[in-house]
């Protein structure tokens, strides 16, 4: 929400701007046309927000209790450096909180109470037989490559290159190989590429829908959409934010001769046999001055 609302605010921002050079030079097509842009981005934004705020909202639960971890147990622990929660273990009681282990990276932190939350259990839905990963060792504590063979509820089990038998490991002690990642990264972009954005299932018309809901969903559909294509082309680097790059070059060129006067300045004559004439007139004080 924090997002969209710098958004919306810089976006507001720059109206304001073309509205005040628009006010200096009305009859410039060019700004016109990116303040009615700009004026359409701020529409849809705001609906845009308000759809997704809509398609997102679920049950309202109630915030987790405070609960108590035993010393062993799994949770879930903010990490000072970055503020995010990461699955963890109680190893020992202190005065306010918790000292923690974080599983899987072998740091420990001391948390306060309300730093700590449920143990949360790995995403591993992607995962299947032959998955690169790179896993802890027993023997040593150490990460190895190695390829998943079977995924249970609480352990993965693995086989390390380089060994002929497949070993259990915490499943918070096996990690996703990046290059594989980055591999589906790039297949979900190819297919939202292909098939287009995912639409939020609140702008589905069903079939119990009267008209005028109907009506309304088609609309916010079509802004949806059009919003979309915008942030496509800005990821781009196309489209708004060129001609906005564009503005302001055009527009700092333009105050900065609107706010300079030369005295000197006269359209019918060639200014630059002007700027040689005052060069000559110095260098003529100059040498009269030298010679006295």
């Amino acid at each position: 929400m924090l997002d969209v609302q710098e958004k919306l605010k810089t976006y507001r921002q720059q109206l304001a701007q073309v509205e005040a050079a628009i006010a200096a030079d009305p009859d410039n097509s060019e700004w016109t046309k990116l303040r009615n842009d700009l004026v359409e981005v701020i529409e849809l934004t705001s609906e845009l927000e308000q759809v997704k705020a809509s398609s997102g909202a679920g049950p309202s639960g109630e915030a987790d209790e405070m609960r108590t971890f035993a010393v062993g147990e799994k949770c879930q622990a903010i990490y000072e450096l970055d503020g995010q929660w990461y699955n963890a273990k109680a190893v020992a009681l202190a005065e306010d909180g918790y000292f923690v282990a974080f599983l899987g990276y072998g740091n420990t932190a001391q948390v306060d109470f309300n730093e700590v939350r449920p143990y949360q259990r790995p995403d591993t839905h992607g995962w299947s037989a032959g998955t690169e990963v790179t896993a802890v060792h027993a023997s040593d504590g150490r990460w190895y490559d190695a390829a998943v063979v079977d995924v249970r509820k609480n352990n993965v089990l693995v086989r390390f290159k380089g060994e002929h038998e497949n070993a259990e490991v915490d499943v918070d002690f096996v990690k996703i190989k990046q290059t594989t990642v980055e591999k589906k990264r790039e297949e979900v972009i190819k297919a939202e590429e292909t098939s287009g954005p995912k639409l939020p299932k609140s702008l589905e018309v069903q079939p119990d829908d009267s008209e005028e809901a109907a009506e309304k969903k088609r609309k916010k559909l079509k802004m949806f959409k059009r919003q979309e294509k915008k942030d496509k082309e800005e990821k781009q680097g196309e489209g708004r934010r060129s001609t906005w790059q564009s503005f302001k070059k055009k527009n700092k060129v333009i105050n900065k001769s609107k706010n300079f006067h030369d005295p000197n300045w006269d359209p019918t004559r060639d200014h630059g046999e002007l700027a040689a004439r005052q060069q000559m007139e110095k260098y003529t004080t100059y040498m009269a001055r030298e010679a006295a």
